[in-house]
């Protein structure tokens, strides 16, 4: 499956609901939905791309749950969507079988596993480590999975930038956050306005506007409702997250470190990327590493409180506002903002990685493993899953040596 497959056009709402109903005959009982999400949730490793893979061989290819055609018509409404769309992906076919209830479950067992897994680990990591195994362990993992995170952002260009204009907006982008310390989300506003008022011309905004921006106002001023307690800070953070993570996970860890590195210090920017190396090698959506910094900033009902507000956006826009999104999926207003945002987020993730690389790449070795995770993924074209599987059981091999001496 290829990166076109998540792009193509889908089809009216009319043909939406007739082809839902006639896909909805053809799945199997909701058990066996439900447990297959279960299952899921216990071995998605690898990120949204090794996810989707997943799903498409096993709804499509394998048990024919799904048409080629409707499963490219769910992925391109997740794809426009903030947040992971792999998750968002489960709870739609899970709405299709059993409407809300079904949606709720599917998105629930397709996280919660995940999410056990990585408090778990988030425990083990306070609690131990500052051990030289440990340490040992994150030296070849952390390199790797910058190199993840660069190859990420070498996609997430390609297909973003498909003019000389979203070029120049990502040019922008990443100068305005990296040398003048503009907001992220101003950046990110401002880019899809301009790119809008370019594409589409101010007569034509004049006439649109009046209907977006109340929504626009209400979606931005919701932040103002919350008070100064931790609590409080951290659900508006992760909220924010969710709210705002167009290019998925990648995206979110602008909000991670500018929230909660910079702004609150709940952890450091070290601590960050080995949340971030511990979410490639955990099931689940790879924006677990929100779960990592929630428990760094309050333990376990931290971990709750992120989990639970970072993924909220995804199961209210899926459940709740599929129909109308779709509706405006081909709304050329619509697509020439999110455009424009989507060209910024390249731009605004490639500041927070120089941010976060002194603290992988620490010597010779690291600046190799970073390049062969990087080579393996753009060139050779290997699947993520694996190069974090390779990189987990490298670090494990390389602690256990150097216990050994």
């Amino acid at each position: 499956m290829n990166d076109a497959l998540i792009d193509k056009t889908a089809i009216d709402d009319e043909q939406v609901d007739d082809v839902a109903i006639d896909e909805d005959h053809q799945m199997p009982a909701w058990r066996e939905v439900f447990l297959y999400f279960l299952m899921l949730g216990f071995i998605n490793v690898g990120g949204p791309v090794a996810q989707i893979t997943m799903m498409y061989n096993h709804m499509v290819e394998r048990r024919r749950w799904l048409s080629d055609k409707r499963f490219v018509q769910v992925m391109g409404f997740c794809h426009m969507l903030p947040g992971p769309e792999a998750l968002q992906l489960a709870i739609y076919v899970g709405y299709m079988k059993r409407r809300l209830l079904g949606g709720i479950l599917a998105g629930l067992t397709f996280i919660i596993p995940g999410t056990a897994v990585m408090i778990a680990l988030s425990w083990l990591y306070v609690t131990y480590g500052n051990l030289p195994t440990v340490n040992n362990a994150l030296f070849v993992l952390k390199p790797a999975v910058l190199g993840i995170i660069a190859a990420g952002i070498i996609k997430l260009g390609r297909a973003a930038i498909k003019s000389v204009l979203l070029a120049a907006l990502l040019v922008c982008a990443f100068v305005g956050m990296r040398f003048a310390g503009i907001n992220f989300l101003i950046i990110l506003i401002a880019a899809g306005l301009l790119h809008l008022l370019i594409k589409e011309g101010l007569p034509h905004l004049r006439r649109r506007a009046p209907v977006a921006m109340p929504a626009l106002i209400g979606s931005l001023g919701a932040g103002f409702a919350f008070t100064d307690s931790r609590w409080f800070e951290m659900a508006w953070l992760f909220l924010k997250t969710g709210l705002f993570s167009f290019g998925g996970a990648y995206a979110s860890l602008i909000f991670l470190e500018r929230g909660a590195v910079f702004q609150h210090h709940w952890l450091t920017s070290g601590q960050l990327l080995d949340g971030v190396a511990m979410s490639v090698a955990t099931p689940g959506p790879f924006m677990l590493f929100t779960t990592f910094a929630g428990y760094m900033a309050g333990g376990i009902i931290g971990a709750c409180i992120a989990t639970f507000f970072v993924f909220l956006p995804s199961f209210v826009f899926v459940l709740l506002g599929a129909h109308y999104v779709e509706q405006v999926r081909n709304n050329r207003w619509v697509q020439a903002f999110l455009a424009g945002a989507s060209a910024a987020v390249v731009g605004v993730i490639l500041v927070v990685s120089l941010d976060i690389a002194p603290e992988a790449i620490v010597n010779v070795a690291s600046v190799l493993i970073a390049t062969l995770s990087f080579l393996l993924i753009i060139l050779l074209k290997r699947d993520v899953a694996l190069v974090a599987v390779g990189a987990m059981t490298g670090g494990i091999l390389y602690a256990a040596a150097r216990a050994l001496l």
